[in-house]
């Protein structure tokens, strides 16, 4: 298992409910955090953690944004040994009825922010490194409420197989994680039955069991959800 202590990681969607839980359970194991969502509460966020941390509010979509926070982060703590992205969200709606905007919004924040991500990760990595994507179940179990969250998804984990084809060499390891789904923030106002729902906690186990995994050991992709499903 990997020792965390004094290593950088950097965490996109840091401020939502499986950011939360990471940054809190990598910062009690003395890690250095440079971690962003899209609003201020990250700044505040940032305040409850016990571990050095850098962080800031920034649209993943941005190139120029993600460049300016990966080389103000590389200038604070050194090279990257870890990346999560948690960056993500869902727009449900029937295909005939869903706006254009959507679609674009859904593949930005989703694909392009990944993409985005990795590559100025990928530019200051340590030797070794690891990057962790996330995906979802929906990648590749059709969901009717959901069909462009589930395309967005499955690029991901296609994005993954492919950066790593190009980084492997370099030592850097590419995992997707495909969470069922979790009782966070991420449902909005929708009607869920959340006793079929994983916490934050279960899927940050999955997170952590990858990060701190044998760096000699490649891990593809992971498929998990709640059991109370069956």
């Amino acid at each position: 298992m990997v020792n965390y202590n004094g290593k950088h990681v950097v965490i996109t969607g840091a401020s939502g409910g499986m950011g939360r839980v990471l940054c809190k359970a990598l910062a009690q194991e003395g890690a250095k955090l440079s971690i962003c969502s899209n609003d201020e509460a990250v700044m505040d966020f940032a305040k409850e953690l016990s571990c050095d941390v850098f962080a800031k509010a920034l649209d993943v979509t941005s190139e120029a944004e993600v460049k300016a926070f990966f080389e103000e982060a590389y200038g604070k703590f050194g090279e990257f040994y870890a990346l999560a992205n948690l960056a993500g969200l869902s727009i449900p709606g029937q295909i005939p009825e869903t706006e254009e905007n959507a679609y674009d919004l859904m593949m930005d924040v989703n694909v392009k922010g990944t993409f985005l991500c990795c590559k100025y990760f990928a530019n200051n990595a340590a030797d070794p490194a690891i990057i962790v994507n996330i995906g979802s179940m929906a990648a590749r179990n059709a969901n009717g409420n959901a069909p462009l969250y589930c395309t967005a998804k499955a690029a991901v984990n296609m994005l993954s197989r492919g950066l790593l084809l190009q980084v492997g060499s370099k030592n850097i390891r590419v995992t997707t994680v495909n969470p069922g789904g979790a009782d966070t923030p991420f449902w909005g106002t929708r009607a869920v039955d959340r006793t079929k729902l994983m916490q934050a906690e279960d899927v940050v186990d999955i997170i952590l069991f990858v990060l701190k995994s044998n760096p000699k050991v490649q891990i593809h992709d992971i498929y998990f959800e709640s059991a109370a499903r069956f």
